[in-house]
């Protein structure tokens, strides 16, 4: 890979940790309309558990999303980015653009 491939690659990590950082840094509404869920039909407040559910969800795949941004980006200032943790050869320009925090080749890819 070219300095110039590992630079635009190392731009787009930096970008999308910092987008996902926002995105993290953002506080969720857990707090419901009303403040009574006697009069609330069962769906009502079934819906708003899913809800809350799947904002869980969303910001723990967001943190570990960020995880991974920051381990390649280490691994980008150790010199070791870029390498198949399998067999060591190096990972495709191509797929790491399209998958920047790959760690595999496409061989090895699960």
């Amino acid at each position: 890979m070219s300095d110039k491939q590992l630079a635009h690659l190392k731009n787009i990590l930096q970008r999308r940790l910092k987008e996902t950082e926002e995105l993290l840094d953002q506080d969720i509404d857990w707090e419901t309309q009303e403040l009574s869920t006697v009069d609330n039909h069962p769906a009502d407040n079934a819906t708003e558990l899913m809800m809350q559910t799947t904002e869980l969800a969303i910001e723990e795949l967001r943190e570990e999303e960020a995880e991974e941004i920051q381990a390649a980006l280490q691994a980008i200032e150790e010199g070791t980015y870029g390498k198949c943790e399998v067999c060591g050869k190096e990972i495709e320009f191509e797929r790491l653009e399209a998958l920047p925090t790959a760690t595999t080749c496409l061989e090895h890819a699960e």
